[in-house]
């Protein structure tokens, strides 16, 4: 019986990442990549879409590149700060729910609903003169909800047994794809625990999930005359079906300090720049577990029973990011004639540094109530540096007097120029590797807004918006199935304003749709393959997860 390691080995393993450690295998999938940040946590984290702002804003779908006076100009384009002829503040609280949906069963929790401050800004009129070009000066505090991280998934599926175990066809758990990751760690000599049974627990958590799985008694190493190897045949019957469970917790949000300035010259052109400030907060719980389910006796390749077969096990993992980035965004607008209104803005890369932490511990059944593994906590110095997107936005709107308004913004968001700056000591991905990533798997993106606003009264509005993200991913969407990438966004926004005196109320209403990738829960992809039937040693099934995110929004603003 092997002795449990509870201990970290002091000397650091410098052992390989999923997409890169050995020339026979990759290894991957939404439970296991969990080692480092991967290029789809950078995309991820560098998506803002439609973001949040103010009720007008929100309820036009952001379409204000070239409208302004408004305090999410900010955030969108600063130059809009300046068609402010007066002092204005103005507070944004927000309802999120969140709603996930799945292509197999839901279980669990797949629902959420938070309370945020979506935008909060002050905009403060210091200069006025009808004497000279410079017609007015304005200065902007602001904070922005730019992305939110609030959903739950809960699904499950189920495996059949190996058509043919014998000849080494998978049992489709994700202990198979541990024992292959072991099996080819250290170069390809395999990472194996010595004579009195312990592991050297590397300090690189990519193999953290196999050493759980040996502590747990889930895998077992024999060794014959090609040398030593990781089996699971001791432990999961060849006749077992795989029950799968996966669930995942999503907590935390990017929000935006502002300090903008915007200038009116001439009533015609406005400029404007803002510095931003960003805080970020992303928590991930990842639960995974599967059941092994027999037709009578777990029976191992040879037809015999096998003595303690595995039921059950867990794996249970977190990931904390948090950090902070900064910006630089600038803008004009001009006015050609009184109606009519052209913007254009640009967004710098946000350059972030990031902290990230990780842990996981798993349990299974070998013992009366369960047995469970010590905890593996990364608490190493964790830091990461990239660099976002840069974002460039076009934007015309029109006014029909008083009466009506429309606009219409379009956007280009460069993700294949995402640069990492920064990686951790013996990471084995290069800043070369992730830029090669990044060229290779993205590229520009394009959004298009539509707002409009009709006002039957002088004191109320009504208005609407529609908007579509797309078009990052550079290959098909099918080949990203190492975890669920957003691919394309649709927005439709409703929104009423009223004017009472000094004061305004605005309510808005958005529903946005986040379409994702096919994913995997894991999966060890043989590279030396001669045909797809031979891609995969051992695949989870895939899954399919959509989020559908529906907001309410309350604007309290006050001019002076």
């Amino acid at each position: 019986m092997k002795v449990l390691n509870k201990t970290l080995c002091l000397v650091a393993m410098l052992l390989g990442l999923a997409t890169t450690s050995s020339a026979q295998y990759r290894f991957g999938g939404m439970m296991m990549d969990h080692d480092g940040m991967m290029s789809d946590d950078m995309y991820t984290l560098s998506q803002v879409n439609f973001g949040f702002g103010s009720a007008r804003s929100m309820a036009m779908a952001g379409a204000f590149t070239s409208l302004g006076a408004d305090v999410a100009s900010m955030g969108i384009n600063p130059a809009g700060l300046g068609m402010y002829r007066s002092s204005d503040v103005s507070f944004s609280p927000i309802m999120s729910f969140n709603n996930a949906s799945h292509n197999v069963r839901s279980v669990g929790e797949n629902s959420q609903s938070r309370f945020a401050v979506s935008n909060f800004g002050l905009s403060l009129n210091l200069y006025e003169s009808s004497k000279t070009s410079l017609v007015s000066f304005n200065i902007g505090l602001g904070y922005n909800r730019v992305a939110d991280f609030n959903y739950n998934y809960s699904l499950s599926a189920q495996s059949a047994p190996s058509a043919n175990p014998a000849n080494g066809e998978p049992y489709r758990s994700i202990l198979d794809a541990f024992t292959a990751q072991l099996g080819v760690a250290n170069g390809g000599q395999g990472l194996f625990p010595t004579q009195d049974g312990l592991i050297c627990t590397p300090a690189n958590s990519y193999f953290w999930g196999g050493i759980l799985a040996y502590n747990n008694y889930l895998v077992d190493n024999f060794e014959d005359e090609y040398g030593p190897y990781w089996t699971t045949a001791e432990r999961i019957g060849t006749n077992a079906s795989v029950g799968h469970l996966g669930e995942l917790e999503s907590r935390g949000s990017i929000g935006e300090y502002d300090i903008s300035l915007g200038f009116n010259v001439d009533n015609k052109f406005y400029f404007g720049a803002t510095v931003g400030l960003q805080v970020v907060d992303w928590s991930r719980q990842y639960f995974y577990g599967e059941d092994y389910i027999y037709n009578g006796q777990a029976l191992d390749s040879g037809g015999y029973p096998l003595a303690e077969p595995a039921a059950w096990m867990d794996y249970n993992q977190a990931v904390n990011i948090e950090g902070t980035g900064v910006n630089l965004k600038l803008g004009m607008i001009y006015r050609p004639m009184e109606s009519l209104r052209l913007g254009v803005a640009l967004h710098t890369p946000t350059y972030y540094s990031l902290q990230r932490h990780y842990q996981a511990y798993m349990s299974s059944n070998f013992e009366p109530d369960g047995f469970v593994t010590d905890t593996l906590d990364d608490v190493a110095e964790n830091s990461w540096d990239f660099c976002s997107p840069t974002r460039l936005m076009f934007g015309a709107s029109y006014s029909f007097g008083r009466f009506a308004i429309i606009s219409v913004d379009y956007e280009r968001d460069w993700y294949n120029g995402i640069r990492v700056k920064n990686i951790p000591v013996g990471f084995d991905m290069s800043e070369y590797d992730y830029k090669a990533e990044f060229k290779q798997n993205y590229k520009g993106s394009n959004t298009l807004r539509v707002g409009a606003e009709l006002k039957p009264l002088p004191f109320l509005a009504l208005r609407a918006g529609y908007g579509v993200a797309e078009g990052a991913l550079r290959e098909d969407k099918s080949l990203y199935y190492n975890s669920p990438i957003n691919y394309r966004t649709t927005c439709f926004s409703l929104g009423l304003g009223v004017a009472l005196g000094r004061f305004t109320v605005d309510f808005a209403y958005q529903n946005i749709k986040n379409q994702q990738t096919d994913y995997m829960f894991y999966y060890a992809e043989n590279t030396s393959a001669s045909s797809v039937m031979e891609l995969f040693d051992t695949a989870s099934p895939m899954f399919n997860t959509d989020l559908t995110r529906n907001y309410a929004i309350l604007s309290l603003g006050y001019k002076f």
